[in-house]
């Protein structure tokens, strides 16, 4: 909880002040300078008033207003200012340094929201695999967190409103839901593809596990496989991890704060402002994005306890359907999971990776939901349910062995839509500040922008090979380290020298130049309030619309997941007097 409370101390604290700092760089010395040359009152070496214009820039100048003269607007080359100016490098003071951390820096405390998980096994490497997926491809991560919620609200409305079958149906679809987030179960058959792909016994028994408890029929498995769902259903609603309003809250205050800073920045504006912690600001609005769609996308408290259920589940589910299909009147006991039994590893769910963990599509629950589009999933009765069954689990395996649906490429350009929507905002604004141009600041944004966007480029293969993992977690640490050096420039003032003022990576120009001007001047001769409030409405926007539609999304579909760890499990019956003998499920397995 004090991750919490100290990011919204910190966030607080950032409202009273700007959004957009002092500039303290010190480059009215080079200025006069060139001056006292132009003059002839300084000479340096060999620049003197007769050699000083071949340091000076006299080409075009982007951006800059027609009306204003150009023999006025003074500025050097690249060349020019190391010669002249000796390559200065203006770092921050101390105090602005501090304010700018406290505005924008701590304020990344936010990343402590994330779900991260207290692992048993692999700590390190499975830590930092989550992280460089999470902040090394920030729209990657969004494409499965968005789609898999995006399921599970698809699942929702498809959930008949009739009180026996929504607790069934909704008990199948929440634990649908949460298989397809473990790794370990194959589905489909290694050897098959496309149309003559074939379920593997783990999806033939999911299958018959979730949708033979929605026949009305009087048989003993229905009962059974009723009771276990039911119970696995309410185990995995007690495990749900809670707390999803104080941590929105939480996001609530950043965007208030971020809102405040902008309106407060465009209000202080002066000669001697800089656009650059707004250009920030706008950056990491993709951070609050992806903590709010995996907050209202819950992980388990526990994964491995999640796992462990989910595979004894299986087992126990196996074992009813195999006594089920026995012939002779006097079947055999079902051999239940007892504590000791080893479960097969065809049916063993192993790690958590969902909310973007790992590289991979998790379409499961969505397959299901198009099969049963056209097929009811209780019709038939008796040994023909059990068949229909089957026959739900080969159209399942073939639609997973396809291509992936319209649904997640849509998912993925919104996802890659709102990361380079930040991208582009703090781009455009850091562009049009002193010099207008390619410099180093806009550069390390765009960088971001485009190794961020690899992995997602790599995840449109259905199946991620090894290569495509080892190239993902590359472009990953790159975009990572493009972050960490937009926070140095951002608390440093490292930028303020003669490489990173100038457009000395503009390769539109023949020469890389750079003034001396203040923003006074920018805001007057280069039109660039309309670049920067543009970025900043439309920067701030898409965080504001996102954070509304997780938090619509969320609310609608609470129901799902909602359960009271006091109430008496019951199980739905059929309607049908069964057989005295049937019994209930074994409970060992919760154990």
């Amino acid at each position: 909880m004090w991750p919490k409370i100290a990011f919204s101390i910190i966030a607080l604290t950032a409202l009273g002040h700007t959004g957009i700092a002092q500039s303290t760089y010190r480059w009215s010395e080079c200025k006069q300078r060139v001056l006292d040359i132009q003059t002839g009152n300084l000479t340096l070496g060999l620049i003197s008033n007769e050699t000083i214009d071949q340091y000076l820039y006299h080409g075009q100048v982007v951006g800059l207003d027609k009306s204003f003269p150009r023999d006025k607007y003074l500025s050097v080359t690249y060349q020019g200012c190391l010669a002249i100016c000796g390559n200065p490098i203006a770092f921050y003071e101390p105090q602005r340094a501090l304010s700018l951390a406290s505005n924008w820096i701590f304020p990344l405390a936010i990343l402590l929201n994330l779900p991260w998980e207290s692992l048993h096994r692999q700590k390190l490497s499975k830590t930092l695999v989550t992280a460089l997926n999470w902040l090394g491809s920030p729209q990657t991560a969004l494409t499965a967190i968005i789609f898999n919620f995006h399921q599970l609200r698809d699942a929702y409305r498809r959930t008949p409103v009739n009180s026996f079958l929504w607790h069934l149906y909704s008990a199948a679809y929440y634990v649908l839901y949460c298989v397809d987030q473990f790794d370990g179960l194959t589905l489909v058959n290694a050897d098959a593809a496309g149309a003559s792909a074939r379920p593997a016994p783990a999806l033939e028994v999911l299958m018959y596990g979730l949708f033979r408890p929605l026949s009305k029929d009087p048989d003993p498995d229905v009962r059974l496989t009723n009771q276990l769902l039911v119970t696995l259903a309410f185990q995995l609603r007690i495990l749900r991890r809670r707390n999803v309003i104080p941590t929105l809250a939480n996001l609530m205050i950043f965007l208030i704060a971020f809102i405040f800073s902008v309106i407060l920045a465009f209000g202080e504006m002066g000669a001697d402002n800089t656009p650059f912690s707004l250009t920030f600001g706008l950056f990491v609005t993709w951070l609050p994005l992806l903590v709010v769609f995996s907050i209202v996308d819950r992980n388990p408290v526990s994964t491995d306890r999640t796992a462990i259920l989910i595979s004894r589940w299986l087992y126990n589910v196996y074992a009813v359907k195999t006594w089920a299909v026995q012939d002779g009147t006097i079947p055999t006991p079902i051999k239940w999971w007892r504590p000791g039994d080893d479960v097969p590893d065809c049916f063993r769910a192993y790690n958590f990776i969902g909310q973007g963990r790992e590289l991979g599509y998790r379409g499961l629950l969505h397959a299901t939901l198009k099969i049963s589009e056209t097929a009811d999933l209780c019709a038939k009765s008796g040994k023909g349910q059990i068949k229909c069954t089957e026959e739900i689990s080969i159209r399942v395996a073939e639609k997973l062995s396809g291509r992936k649906p319209w649904a997640w490429y849509v998912t993925a350009l919104t996802a890659l839509l709102l990361v380079w929507t930040a991208v582009l905002s703090a781009f455009v604004v850091s562009f049009y500040a002193p010099t207008v141009g390619l410099h180093c600041r806009p550069l390390t944004y765009l960088l971001f922008g485009v190794f961020s966007s690899v992995p997602w480029i790599v995840q449109f293969s259905k199946r991620s090979q090894p290569w495509a993992i080892w190239v993902s977690h590359v472009f990953n640490s790159l975009a990572i380290l493009a972050f960490l050096a937009a926070i140095v420039f951002q608390v440093t003032g490292v930028t303020s020298n003669c490489f990173c003022r100038s457009s000395a990576v503009n390769l539109g120009y023949a020469k890389a130049y750079l003034d001396f001007e203040g923003f006074a001047f920018y805001r007057q001769n280069f039109n660039v309030d309309s670049f920067w409030i543009s970025a900043a409405v439309v920067g701030g926007l898409a965080p504001a619309v996102a954070f509304m539609v997780a938090l619509f999304w969320w609310f609608k579909c609470k129901p799902f997941w909602r359960v009271d760890e006091n109430e008496t499990q019951h199980w739905p019956e059929s309607g049908y007097e069964l057989q005295d003998w049937v019994g209930s499920a074994d409970t060992a397995w919760l154990q």
